[in-house]
């Protein structure tokens, strides 16, 4: 029998397959062709295959019809398409004052790229009944169709409950927070807060007495010698601060100048800002920024110092920041001595020169004590043969040098983490925009450089282990 023959006796009709993706969402057929004498498929064959399988959603029938026509034999064809479905949106919370992250404790920058340390406008002041949130409750969403005709259900929104903190408030249908007291909101542990402000108009003084409060204080005066000012907060001073304490958790906004005295101390968790500091002492867990002028002060900060606006001038006393120090002119012409220390976290440098100057006295104590015990050993006197008073002596003695060992040891390890991690300085530098005068002395970790003359625009890093000095 010839291959002729043999295909003239085959009789395969052509035939329909359906096929649909695992999201229900799209159907295809491959038609494949007759053999032989077969029928070859035909429009009713397809429509009668896809109800077979129930495929019945938007059937692309003009294109099933081209495929048959075009004979597009063995090839996957799209012929239905479902709707997907829409899922819900989760509830939005509208918050209707600046969150902390978006008050940046930074002066605001005027159009002429001018730093305005008096407009910060960080503290945000709420009256009781002021609306501070609002919900959007979430949807269901839209449901969708798959290529069978079913519907297919939307994933619903998720539900979210107003952030209520300490005073505040919410409607009936929890849908708007108002403040119940009022202060100064905030967010702590992503709950909305209103901290009670204590705002004093006048002076701090005899008639006032010293102010301690647990949230933020306004003195709408100036704070006089020998007073204390003191919050968990921050505290805003729109005069001056002269020989007073201004203690805050977070930072002191002090629109007036800083003169110190004996008993003035200026410290801050955060940030400190004021128009100048003169013979003062401040010390900031964050910046410091000065507007006019740094004098004859003590000042710490754990991130940088900054006076860049007026005279900008820095001279005179100790300066320490853990990063950066920045000022037009520091020193004088004539020669005042001004030192300045960048790259070790103050705290860090005031323990190792502490733990130096005790280690320093131990020791005397320690070689005081060996030298004692030395005479007795040296002598051959045994305690057997000591008097009952003088025995005892050397008891306490063994005991004291015991612990003044001890001790010692304790001191030598403190000293070699700290100096350890005085070598682990980072982009420490310090920046002189204008001049820096004879007569400073800068420190970047351990490393010092003595200004003998006048050097402009350039800013002082740390290269090798050595301070160098590089352009602006």
């Amino acid at each position: 029998m010839t291959d002729n023959e043999t295909n003239s006796n085959v009789k395969v009709d052509g035939q329909v397959k359906v096929i649909v993706d695992r999201e229900k969402l799209n159907a295809y057929i491959e038609v494949t062709p007759p053999l032989g004498d077969g029928k070859p498929c035909e429009y009713e064959d397809v429509i009668n295959t896809l109800n077979e399988n129930s495929v019945v959603y938007q059937l692309k029938k003009e294109k099933i019809k081209e495929a048959l026509k075009k004979e597009n034999w063995n090839k996957r064809i799209h012929i239905s398409q479902g709707k997907p479905p829409v899922n819900g949106k989760d509830a939005i919370i509208t918050y209707k004052f600046p969150l902390p992250w978006e008050r940046i404790a930074k002066p605001k920058i005027d159009e002429k790229g001018k730093a305005n340390y008096q407009d910060l406008d960080l503290i945000h002041n709420v009256k009781t009944g002021d609306l501070l949130a609002a919900r959007t409750p979430p949807d269901e969403g839209n449901p969708g169709i798959d290529v069978y005709g079913n519907e297919i259900k939307p994933k619903p929104g998720k539900d979210k409950l107003l952030p209520r903190g300490k005073n505040t408030v919410c409607d009936k249908e929890e849908l708007i927070l108002y403040a119940s007291a009022a202060g100064h909101v905030t967010m702590i542990d992503n709950k909305v807060v209103v901290k009670p402000i204590y705002e004093h108009d006048g002076d701090v003084d005899y008639s006032s007495g010293n102010i301690e409060f647990v949230g933020n204080v306004v003195i709408r005066g100036n704070v006089n010698s020998g007073f204390t000012v003191k919050a968990e907060g921050d505290i805003e001073i729109y005069g001056f601060v002269e020989g007073a304490q201004i203690l805050a958790e977070g930072s002191i906004y002090i629109k007036g100048g800083i003169t110190g005295g004996i008993r003035g101390y200026i410290k801050a968790g955060e940030n400190i800002y004021a128009r100048f500091a003169e013979n003062s002492r401040l010390d900031a867990g964050r910046d410091i920024y000065i507007r006019d002028a740094i004098m004859q002060s003590s000042v710490k900060a754990g991130g940088s110092i900054k006076v860049v606006e007026r005279r900008a001038t820095i001279v005179g006393g100790n300066i320490q920041a853990s990063q950066e120090i920045e000022a037009k002119f520091i020193g004088s012409q004539i020669g005042t001595q001004t030192i300045i220390n960048v790259g070790i976290k103050p705290e860090y440098r005031q323990e190792y020169q502490e733990l130096i100057k005790n280690r320093n006295e131990k020791k005397k104590v320690f070689d005081h004590l060996s030298h004692n015990l030395q005479i007795y050993q040296k002598r051959g006197i045994s305690p057997e043969n000591l008097t009952e008073k003088k025995r005892l002596t050397l008891i306490k003695m063994l005991d004291e040098l015991k612990k003044s060992k001890q001790e010692l040891t304790n001191m030598d390890k403190r000293i070699a983490i700290l100096e350890e991690e005085f070598k682990n300085i980072n982009n420490a530098k310090v920046k002189a925009t204008e001049v820096v005068y004879p007569g400073v002395k800068i420190y970047i970790g351990q490393s010092i450089y003595l200004v003998n003359d006048e050097i402009k625009y350039s800013q002082f890093i740390l290269e090798n282990g050595d301070v160098v000095i590089s352009p602006l």
